[in-house]
């Protein structure tokens, strides 16, 4: 494995793969051992995915904390797919992109931001099954720019779910000097098919600046919260 694009685009479908079949990451070592590499062209590689936007390593080491929407540690949005597989994702819009991910029907089970009482959501083609009058919703706490300023921060604890509205609306009365916007899942799903639709395939590319601020005005996100 040299350093071209092709190595780092395999090197990313092994690391999709094995979270796929065993729910974790591949460590070094391994990766190593399987796919026949020096540990350095191997680290070597991870930084740049790292760089990429493609995974998150753990600062500081070579090991795999995100590998966008797997989360290699316990999170409270866990994702079930109908044969039983169950997978932890990094935040709320990294859960309901595994339906889009996996185009099959998932169970995304998570907890309320402002009350920590349960939440499921069913996702079958593209949409909540059975939505009720007050459903769920995202709430990101972060304008677009700064995402990735600290994506591990971003993702813990600015991506979140709010079990309704009313729920979104106390947490706001309880803090009241906290910024964002409110996102329903059917836009969120839509927001997310140029994001993990292809994650998986070898040629998967993330969406360029342009494309990202083409997507957001589609969908009619036009605030200054989504500018980037």
């Amino acid at each position: 494995m040299i350093a071209t694009a092709q190595s780092d685009a395999e090197l990313r479908r092994y690391i999709y793969a094995r979270f796929l079949e065993e729910g974790s990451p591949p460590v070094v070592e391994r990766m190593i051992d399987e796919l026949h590499q020096e540990r350095e062209v191997i680290e070597h590689t991870l930084e740049r995915l790292d760089s990429g936007r493609q995974i998150k390593l753990l600062p500081g080491t070579h090991r795999i904390l995100m590998a966008f929407p797997f989360s290699a540690i316990v999170t409270p949005h866990r994702v079930v797919t109908a044969d039983g597989r169950a997978f932890f994702a990094n935040c709320a819009w990294d859960a309901l992109g595994f339906h889009t991910m996996l185009r099959e029907p998932v169970q995304v089970d998570s907890r309320c931001f402002h009350c920590g009482a349960s939440i499921r959501i069913g996702l079958i083609d593209g949409a909540p099954v059975r939505p009720t009058e007050d459903p769920p919703l995202v709430h990101l706490g972060l304008p677009a720019a700064l995402w990735w300023d600290d994506i591990i921060t971003t993702c813990s604890n600015t991506m979140v779910f709010f079990a309704s509205a009313e729920h979104r609306t106390a947490w706001r009365e309880a803090h009241p000097h906290a910024e964002g916007e409110d996102v329903p899942i059917e836009v969120m799903l839509r927001l997310s098919e140029p994001l993990y639709g292809k994650r998986l395939e070898l040629g998967f590319a993330r969406p360029s600046h342009d494309e990202l601020v083409d997507l957001f005005r589609h969908v009619g996100l036009t605030s200054e919260f989504w500018r980037i």
